[in-house]
């Protein structure tokens, strides 16, 4: 007879942890409350480990060099050891000397450090602002949110007096890059506007790398959304796509939502207008317009940098930031990792399924998967003497397979569960309130798909309270030795419209004719310590079922 151990999953400690009865002092659904740069990513599920969603840091990239300290730092301003003119010359020298010279994953760490509180470009109320020569946030240190913004005109005429350029003079493009041009040769100046809160700090202006275009320099700015022009004052161009955010709801959609938002944000870059580049942040993020929507909204990644340029739903967690700091909150792995693996898989991109935090639901589970799409769009944008700057970026989007936008639907798929590990005859199971029919789609490693229809109508007692009755029920007895080893999807549909989806794990004993069903063969063994230390379980093959039962415990 064969012998059956129970593999130690705890080696180098005492393994009382592995019995059902100490299954409270497991981890397991532990909410990791991490201080410092961890972000609390939400309410966990019970049955799976808590992940931390981002740290909000900058980690080194492999082979990048960290960049040089500025000679002033933030903290030096907020001690009182230096002065703020002292620390925004600093920064804007190092902006054009230091940066000169690195490469794209270097330059985009130093965009990364201006970002992190602590480092020495950010402390307390000592941070950056980037402005474009029309006044517009091309991007704010501290609350990534309110770049693309309008400054007031009251606020930016202090600026461009301290800067010593008259606006009067600002007649044309030609007009306006003459003129930052001369003063970025000066040291610019302090600004404040006396009735309006916090509207001061120190102003300069420096030539950026690559594009050799002006950008005003800010710092010591608290500038908040009071300062700024309201977004329906503003005439922001949204473009027309085809297939809005609203309108995804499967991978269809979601593809055609991704291709127009790139070729949209592809036909701004080339554009060359930093100010139409500062709009597309407002059109990507009003939750008002066509390409956001709840929990469906667009992430922009440099495709050689990792660094994340645009992200809808959490701007300030992720911006600037570099791909690989966040992971799938259930399986623990890079997301980053699987976006670009999708993003290369064909000149279209692809699909990938995972878990991540819902920015429409705050009390979201990491249970509730969800469908991605990135696709790789590539162009040039215009730079000085007719040169031109390429651009290689990742776009993505996703929806998550919940019962969000299914209107009244009401239900869930209980087995089986994301990630679970399936074998033999198994049923699957779950409940919705109405229903005409329930299918039961099972798609192979291969993409093929396959429709089962479940038995409808069972009784359904803990389901009285939610629906008002009790025959809600639906099962489906399976062989998952027919659709082989592997990764497969399974996807809940009633009447058409999705109801749950989750990816599981088969494993499979048959081979050649016995692959589906497995005949004629007999095994049995013990699970030493099972299911408490002292006790003794064993098991038998049963050919109905395809898998191993409990015949005695001892």
């Amino acid at each position: 007879m064969p012998s059956c151990v129970l593999a130690d999953p705890c080696p180098a400690t005492p393994c009382a942890t592995r019995h059902a009865r100490h299954a409270s002092s497991l981890p397991w659904g532990a909410v990791i409350i991490l201080t410092g740069l961890l972000v609390l990513v939400g309410v966990f599920s019970a049955a799976r480990p808590a992940f931390a969603q981002t740290p909000l840091d900058c980690p080194l990239p492999a082979g990048v060099t960290p960049p040089a300290a500025p000679r002033v730092t933030a903290q030096q301003v907020e001690d009182g050891s230096a002065s703020l003119t002292d620390f925004a010359l600093a920064a804007r020298d190092h902006f054009v000397s230091d940066l000169q010279e690195r490469t794209r994953q270097q330059f985009a760490y130093g965009r990364c450090l201006i970002r992190q509180e602590g480092s020495p470009w950010r402390s307390g109320s000592t941070y950056l602002v980037r402005l474009t020569p029309d006044g517009r946030v091309y991007d704010h240190a501290k609350d990534m949110s309110l770049s693309g913004r309008l400054l007031t005109p009251v606020i930016y005429g202090a600026i461009l007096h301290a800067l010593g350029i008259s606006r009067a003079a600002l007649t044309g493009p030609a007009a306006v890059l003459a003129a930052f041009t001369a003063v970025a040769a000066g040291d610019g100046g302090p600004f404040n506007v006396p009735d309006v809160p916090g509207a001061s700090g120190y102003a300069t202006v420096y030539i950026g790398v690559g594009l050799q275009r002006p950008f005003v320099l800010l710092a010591g700015f608290n500038l908040s959304e009071s300062h700024l022009v309201p977004i329906s004052d503003e005439a922001i161009d949204y473009g027309d796509p085809p297939i809005t955010a609203r309108d995804v709801v499967d991978r269809t959609t979601l593809k055609a939502f991704v291709t127009a938002a790139g070729e949209y944000i592809v036909e701004l870059l080339e554009s060359g207008d930093l100010s139409a580049l500062s709009k597309v942040r407002i059109a990507l993020r009003d939750p008002n317009g066509p390409w956001r929507h709840g929990s469906v909204y667009l992430a922009m990644m440099e495709r050689v940098s990792k660094q994340i340029l645009f992200h809808g739903g959490f701007p300030d967690r992720f911006e600037y930031r570099r791909g690989g700091i966040a992971r799938d909150v259930v399986t623990g792995e890079l997301i980053v990792d699987q976006l670009i693996a999708a993003a290369n898989s064909s000149p279209e991109g692809g699909f990938w399924e995972y878990y991540f935090d819902n920015p429409a639901d705050a009390f979201d589970s990491a249970e509730v998967p969800k469908v991605g799409y990135a696709r790789v769009f590539s162009g040039q944008i215009p730079g000085p003497g007719g040169t031109t700057v390429p651009i290689d970026l990742i776009i993505n989007s996703g929806f998550y397979l919940s019962a969000e936008g299914t209107g009244d639907l009401r239900g869930v798929l209980e087995n089986p569960g994301p990630l679970s590990s399936q074998s033999g005859v198994r049923a699957l199971w779950g409940w919705v309130c109405d229903a005409e029919m329930v299918e039961i789609e099972i798609e192979t490693a291969q993409g093929e798909v396959e429709p089962y229809r479940a038995m409808y109508g069972m009784e359904r007692l803990d389901t009285l309270e939610t629906c008002g009755d009790t025959d809600n029920g639906f099962v489906l007895l399976f062989n998952w030795n027919r659709v082989g080893a592997g990764e497969h999807t399974v996807t809940a549909l009633v009447d058409g419209i999705e109801l749950g989806r989750a990816m599981v794990r088969v494993t499979t004993v048959g081979e050649g004719a016995e692959e589906e069903f497995l005949r004629g063969v007999e095994g049995e063994c013990v699970a030493e310590d099972f299911p408490y230390m002292g006790q003794r379980t064993r098991l038998e093959w049963q050919q109905e079922s395809q898998n191993f039962v409990i015949t005695d415990v001892e």
